[in-house]
């Protein structure tokens, strides 16, 4: 199994321009999922239209994660990828072109997403594709370090995009909104254009004449591992896209918040990071299900005890305990789906985890209106540990072959 160091895999360029241009996405991403409901606001969208912004916002991204999976693994992951990372830009384009809240609202289509960095919603249109090109450009042993690497890198930037905005709006008063989007244009086309030197070749083979547009090879695994990813968005969908305001019902300010999710967004890199090192501990399976359930399982003491230091470091820890499985859980799902269709298992158990997250917002926000604040997070604990736990029930065999072949290596060591 890997460990953090350098990439030793033939296709170590492909890797690091597939990071880089993850990194130069995540430096905007970072700011713009507060940056633009304020800025649909100021351009005169009312509450209720920025809400039926994000609604057709989310639809329009699973039908775009949807085609980029399918499209990708039938035609090309490059192309496709290409595509739908030059996407925003054209969303940025539209929404600083005009004041007109008819022509700002068609920018919903491109599935900018209104979801912060860290969120549990389940990854963009690139994100299937980007998962699927490292996994044929690496093994199974050093896969989880390249998640890893991946992971922490777009986090680091994500954070330095909030400092930057947070620069740049005190500088700049209400100017700012464009600058910011053209700051974000620049990068978004900046990171399209590193993805023209990435080599096709380790998925062109994949791509053949001929092939189903259903994902049947990988069927089974595809349905569990959607099921499982149910689970998880239903449970933190209730609680975490609200937790600002529980934040602010024991007593924080919007300064205190901002600091718990700053640190938060910490905790999710040093997570990333020791994803290697769990791996190596507990396997592939088992720490999934052990970073998850540690993730998990603790949303339910946080209302327990009134006290806002406590539930902070409480979120804070299990958010760096979650991600910390992030790299392994996309480690063993490339295992899990047959090589041609890894991008549409991918955009399908992300499809199943964003909708799920999205109605069990809806729930959630039913239960804080009406102060059951204990409920909704003991549900929140109880149905987003199913996630992980039926995960190590349906694939904990990945464990054991893996135990298998390494028992094996060793022995052949030995004899040589």
């Amino acid at each position: 199994m890997g460990s953090w160091g350098r990439i030793e895999s033939k296709y170590k360029k492909d890797i690091y321009l597939l990071i880089v241009t993850r990194s130069l996405r995540s430096l905007s991403f970072g700011y713009i999922a507060f940056l633009l409901p304020l800025y649909l606001k100021y351009i005169g969208f009312s509450v209720v239209e920025i809400g039926l912004y994000a609604l057709a916002a989310t639809v329009s991204g699973s039908v775009l994660l949807l085609l980029s999976g399918f499209f990708g693994d039938i035609y090309s992951r490059k192309k496709m990828l290409l595509l739908m990372s030059i996407f925003p830009a054209i969303a940025y384009i539209i929404l600083i072109s005009t004041h007109s809240i008819e022509i700002a609202f068609i920018s919903s289509v491109l599935g900018v997403s209104l979801s912060p960095m860290g969120g549990g919603g389940g990854g963009g249109p690139v994100a299937p594709l980007q998962t699927a090109m490292i996994a044929s450009r690496s093994d199974m042993g050093e896969r989880t370090k390249v998640y890893s690497y991946l992971n922490t890198l777009a986090i680091v930037m994500a954070i330095l995009g909030g400092v930057m905005s947070g620069f740049i709006i005190k500088f700049f008063q209400k100017s700012y909104y464009y600058y910011l989007f053209e700051i974000a244009i620049v990068l978004v086309f900046l990171s399209a254009a590193l993805v023209f030197p990435i080599s096709e070749e380790p998925d062109r083979h994949l791509i053949k004449e001929k092939k189903d547009f259903l994902p049947r090879k990988s069927a089974g695994n595809i349905g569990k591992s959607a099921m499982t990813s149910m689970f998880g968005g239903l449970g933190l969908g209730i609680v975490l896209p609200l937790l600002p305001i529980y934040f602010k019902h024991i007593g924080a300010s919007e300064f205190t918040i901002s600091l718990i999710y700053d640190a938060s967004y910490v905790a999710t890199a040093l997570g990333f990071i020791a994803s290697s090192w769990v791996e190596r501990f507990f396997n592939y399976v088992r720490g999934i299900l052990v970073m998850r359930g540690a993730g998990s399982l603790p949303l339910a003491i946080i209302p327990l005890v009134h006290s806002i230091p406590f539930a902070a470091s409480i979120y804070i820890l299990r958010t760096g305990f979650y991600q910390a499985s992030l790299p392994l859980r996309q480690n063993v799902a490339m295992e899990l789906y047959a090589p041609e269709e890894r991008s549409r298992g991918a955009s399908i158990a992300g499809l199943s985890r964003r909708l799920s997250y999205g109605i069990a917002t809806t729930f959630g926000s039913i239960l804080f209106q009406i102060s059951m604040y204990v409920l909704a997070f003991f549900a929140a604990s109880f149905v987003s540990f199913l996630d992980p736990l039926l995960y190590y029930i349906f694939f904990r065999k990945i464990d054991e072959a893996n135990k298998i072949n390494d028992e094996v290596k060793i022995l052949n060591t030995k004899i040589n």
